[in-house]
């Protein structure tokens, strides 16, 4: 008999309580006035257990990014695999997950850990868009040239998502995700010009 999974589960508790209890302390004071014991007294957890499963507050509140984005990817994994493939649905879902998890955007800016978030997009949007251009019959793009498409359109989806929660998301997941595709389409088909 294996003891992994209540392990496992006993580690995804304490992650989940430390997220919790950042997410508390962020609506009671500024974000880098926040100590680590607090956070691990908070959850109920001691210090050696915080950083069992985070090395700082930053990763740890980056880590409930990363779980909006995986999310975000098992559920394009999901419509790809069953033959849905539109990039339309896909840059509404992403302003969808992100309306949800709207909070954990707004602890991120807050937090001033744009440049961190910044980043973990675009590794992100390199997954997806391979996802993505692995179904399609077209040419692929080279490495070089996918990588600048992937600056361009996670650069591009940074600003709206930032602006857009900044401003209280005066418009609907549809429709900032349908702007972001428009802005977007002519980036998915351009070329590097010989």
């Amino acid at each position: 008999m294996s003891i992994k999974p209540s392990t496992d589960m006993r580690a995804r508790r304490s992650r989940k309580w430390l997220q919790d209890a950042l997410a508390q302390l962020m609506k009671e004071k500024p974000f880098r006035e926040i100590q680590i014991t607090e956070i691990a007294d908070r959850a109920q957890v001691s210090r050696p257990t915080f950083y069992l499963h985070y090395r700082s507050k930053e990763e740890l509140l980056l880590s409930q990014v990363d779980v909006v984005f995986a999310e975000f990817l098992n559920e394009l994994s999901d419509t790809i695999a069953a033959g849905n493939y539109d990039r339309q649905k896909y840059s509404i879902l992403i302003f969808q997950y992100w309306e949800r998890n709207a909070e954990t955007l707004r602890m991120v800016m807050q937090a001033g850990l744009h440049e961190e978030f910044r980043e973990r997009l675009r590794k992100y949007f390199l997954l997806a868009i391979k996802q993505l251009t692995a179904r399609t019959e077209k040419p692929k793009a080279d490495e070089q040239t996918l990588e600048l498409i992937v600056d361009f359109e996670s650069g591009g989806a940074y600003q709206l998502l930032t602006q857009w929660i900044a401003r209280g998301m005066p418009y609907s997941a549809k429709q900032i995700g349908t702007l972001f595709y428009q802005l977007a389409a002519a980036g998915q088909t351009a070329k590097i010009a010989q």
